[in-house]
């Protein structure tokens, strides 16, 4: 069959609409990754359309599991629809006692691929990604990584980066610092956002800056080290939610 010119220019037209082209305006979310090699890997998810944030997640320990974003896939698409770029270093591949090196490898490889410094930023750690949140906000000024605004430390282990305990006394003093604690959580208890919090106090930090939010078992709903990975709503409503109203807020500026 031949097409006249009016025919190949409007069939020409919608393929760019069904590919959502430039020309619809409409921009899709993304992932990629993982950028970069082995434990300096990272994953980047970007919002469609301008991103209001950025989130910096950091897993907990549990080698290429957990290197992976799979378990916190659901979370980071939340995320994402709400207009944050997320970036999930990967950060060990095995066992890494010194794992800063790698979190910050993958913050500048992330940073190559999308402006990372004009934006807010959240930093969201389970288990030992919650130690290494707080040493991470420490160390972001002094290696050209973004520098976070607020930090959540979701079910926190007492260390982050076992080599070389690190000197918590950079942290902004403006930081605001989040440590969620579950009433059943069998792994690490309360005993990490305890160490972690005598660290900062022996550091100098204000106090005021630091919450904690006892995480309740409830129904069905059990506040167990596994709880964050969970997609009930109680699950979101437990962590979700708390870490959008900071969000919401540093947005609001």
């Amino acid at each position: 069959m031949r097409l006249g010119p009016g025919l190949i220019v409007l069939t020409l037209l919608l393929l760019l609409v069904g590919c959502g082209g430039e020309s619809d305006g409409l921009k899709s979310a993304t992932s990629e990754g993982p950028l970069g090699k082995g434990s300096s890997g990272v994953w980047l998810y970007r919002p469609a359309g301008e991103a209001k944030d950025v989130v910096v997640f950091l897993h907990g320990q549990g080698g290429p599991d957990e290197a992976k974003p799979d378990n916190h896939l659901p979370w980071i698409n939340h995320l994402v629809s709400r207009g944050s770029i997320v970036v999930y270093p990967r950060y060990e591949m095995d066992y890494e006692a010194d794992a800063m090196p790698f979190i910050v490898d993958g913050l500048k490889t992330a940073d190559k691929k999308v402006d990372l410094d004009k934006l807010p930023v959240l930093v969201i750690g389970y288990s030992r990604g919650g130690g290494l949140a707080v040493e991470y906000g420490a160390l972001a000024g002094k290696n050209d990584v973004p520098v976070p605004q607020a930090i959540m430390a979701v079910f926190p282990a007492g260390f982050g980066n076992a080599k070389q305990q690190v000197d918590l006394s950079p942290l902004p003093d403006t930081t605001e610092l989040m440590f969620m604690v579950g009433d059943q959580d069998e792994v690490v208890g309360s005993g990490g956002a305890a160490f972690t919090g005598e660290r900062l106090a022996r550091a100098g930090f204000p106090g005021e800056n630091v919450h904690l939010d006892l995480v309740e078992s409830h129904g069905k709903f059990v506040a167990s080290h596994f709880a964050p990975m969970e997609t009930t709503p109680a699950a979101r409503k437990a962590f979700w939610e708390p870490a959008d109203r900071i969000l919401d807020a540093l947005d609001e500026g």
